[in-house]
């Protein structure tokens, strides 16, 4: 009887398993809502990549060889800021699979549709991630060096249509200008977002670009691919910078009023 009865755990000893098992479920908890999140988020940005890629929604036709400017590396830029590398890959692999079966797209070497694209959320999570944290005089740095090359780019753009070069140095100086103001207001996480979206742009034009030139794609040579960079990489990149800032923005809630945001 003794035995037995020391054998049969107290009351005390039911109560410490029971905390430890809610300890142990309550700490699994969010690692479950982190994963059906990142699935949910990448399920619903690799849609809207696919209609962009698929429709004309996502192409913009213009008077350069390459054809068109795209807005439909977006989505994996904003993945790849928001849920990490591994889904910025998911989505930049569907971006570059949808473009090579898009009937709005002509090239059909997946070394220049596909493989040169894989990088670009991992780009942008890798440049987020650096910029986060960076004090003022870094990111005023970048910022600088960014609007050089972006009148630059308006430049040159200006010399083939004068009023197109206008448009996007006054756009470009605008930009700086509302980024360094944020900056003054201490909100370095919207000026560390732009420029990790105009990162991950530049990661879908300079290497697709590059595959074209390697590959010798009809029409597009070193100097062809650089006048589409600068006359349509860069005012991708403007964009990939606005729409970026705007979402991320929203869904993380920064506060340009507060030092320290979510972001």
């Amino acid at each position: 009887m003794t035995e037995n009865k020391s054998q049969t755990p107290s009351s005390t000893e039911i109560e410490a398993a029971r905390a430890a098992g809610q300890r142990l479920a309550a700490s699994q908890k969010p690692v479950q809502e982190r994963y059906i999140r990142r699935v949910v988020v990448a399920g619903l940005l690799l849609a809207i990549t696919l209609l962009l890629t698929f429709t004309s929604i996502g192409f913009i036709p213009v008077p350069t060889p390459a054809g068109s400017a795209t807005i439909s590396h977006i989505p994996t830029i904003i993945g790849g800021i928001l849920e990490g590398p591994i889904v910025g890959l998911v989505l930049a692999l569907g971006f570059g699979v949808g473009s090579f079966f898009s009937p709005l797209v002509p090239v059909k070497d997946p070394l220049v549709i596909i493989l040169p694209r894989l990088l670009i959320g991992v780009v942008a999570w890798l440049v987020y991630g650096a910029l986060r944290r960076a004090n003022r005089r870094t990111l005023t740095v970048m910022l600088a060096v960014l609007l050089g090359l972006l009148l630059y780019s308006s430049y040159v753009v200006g010399q083939r249509t004068l009023w197109l070069g206008i448009v996007m140095a006054v756009l470009s100086l605008a930009g700086a200008a509302a980024l360094f103001l944020w900056m003054r207001k201490e909100d370095l996480g919207i000026v560390s977002l732009a420029i990790a979206a105009v990162a991950g742009s530049l990661a879908n034009t300079i290497p697709v670009l590059t595959a074209a030139v390697l590959r010798q794609v009809p029409g597009i040579t070193p100097g062809v691919a650089l006048g589409v960079g600068l006359a349509q990489g860069i005012p991708e990149a403007i964009v990939s910078a606005i729409v970026v800032v705007m979402v991320v923005g929203a869904l993380r809630g920064i506060s340009s009023r507060k030092r320290g945001s979510r972001l």
